[in-house]
């Protein structure tokens, strides 16, 4: 019971420090989330432009690339097609 209790008040207390973070640097989130929508947005369309050309790089759109490109915004977004060219090459 004891335990209980105290893993409840460990997670009220991360998440009072999430809630936290988004009220004061609500700019981070919502800069994240416009990279993300950003970078999937643009490889879809550079997707989409390679297979017309009859090119078989592509990049899936994954879990994986979206945190790539959402934390590192443009070099994210060239890490993640220079990988696929990478394997494609070789």
């Amino acid at each position: 019971m004891e335990s209980q209790i105290f893993v409840v008040i460990i997670i009220i207390c991360i998440a009072l420090i999430v809630f936290g973070l988004i009220k004061h640097r609500f700019d981070l989130l919502v800069n994240f989330g416009l990279r993300i929508f950003s970078g999937m947005l643009g490889i879809y369309l550079i997707n989409s432009f390679l297979y017309s050309f009859g090119l078989s790089l592509s990049v899936g759109t994954n879990g994986f690339t979206a945190l790539a490109i959402g934390l590192l915004g443009l070099p994210g977004f060239l890490l993640v097609y220079g990988v696929a060219a990478f394997f494609y090459f070789t």
